[in-house]
């Protein structure tokens, strides 16, 4: 199984001038369309691929998931469009902590809803949504704790280790901080002691998942696709 993550365009919160200014589940802005609409491209064509496989004119995924986060859900769209398949929303692929906004004074994170079941399949109609996403909104609760964020990504890597040796190209289209914690935890790094991924908005990981124990880098955070203007890099892995 061939996997590959795929950070969203930029956000809103990704261009925020203070912590002030953030909001608990923000669009992609206009340079983030751009990014998104030059990363459905690049897959169409296959470039994400070696060159002997993109030459054959093989298909370039066969199956995309993202987040129920709207940054997620928009950046999934035109490559869904351009490579004509449904994406398919995987709650668990969420950014660490989940929908949150914080108090006047920034000491406390008090969970959102997050969009519900109508309100995602309005914007997003030819979406795969889970059955149990209902009327309530997709988080609906407290803000995720650091154990809780374990349990998700070791369940996250266990269900990809599973189809292992399914013939299949996997997209991921998730979050940064998301995609830090699951590497840490793939290889069994410590990112409480400062071990980090960084990727920039709409970059592009391999890896390959040979047997459901020999997992392989193929490269990290490739970007370069993208024209200069749009190549935004992130001093930190903001969320």
């Amino acid at each position: 199984m061939e996997l590959f993550l795929i950070r969203h365009a930029e956000s809103k919160n990704n261009i925020r001038k203070n912590d002030q200014d953030r909001v608990s589940d923000p669009e992609i802005t206009c340079n983030g369309r751009l990014q998104s609409n030059h990363l459905a491209q690049f897959i169409e064509k296959g470039l994400h691929l070696p060159v002997t496989y993109h030459e054959k004119n093989e298909k370039p995924l066969d199956h995309i998931y993202c987040s129920a986060m709207k940054r997620s859900l928009e950046t999934a769209n035109p490559l869904g469009n351009s490579i004509r398949i449904k994406p398919e929303v995987w709650i668990d692929i969420h950014e660490v902590g989940g929908i949150y906004e914080f108090n006047s004074d920034q000491t406390k994170k008090i969970g959102k809803s997050g969009l519900n079941r109508k309100q995602i399949h309005h914007s997003f109609p030819e979406y795969v949504l889970p059955e149990d996403l209902d009327e309530k909104g997709w988080w609906n609760k407290d803000a995720e704790s650091l154990s809780e964020l374990s349990e998700r990504v070791s369940r996250v890597i266990n269900t990809l280790k599973d189809r292992a040796e399914e013939n299949i190209r996997i997209g991921l289209v998730a979050h940064g901080g998301f995609f830090s914690s699951f590497l840490c935890t793939l290889f069994n790094l410590k990112p409480a002691e400062g071990t980090a991924f960084q990727t920039y908005n709409c970059s592009i990981s391999q890896i390959t998942f040979e047997k459901k124990e020999k997992i392989v880098i193929q490269y990290l955070n490739q970007y370069d696709y993208l024209p200069k203007n749009l190549r935004v890099s992130r001093p930190k892995c903001d969320i």
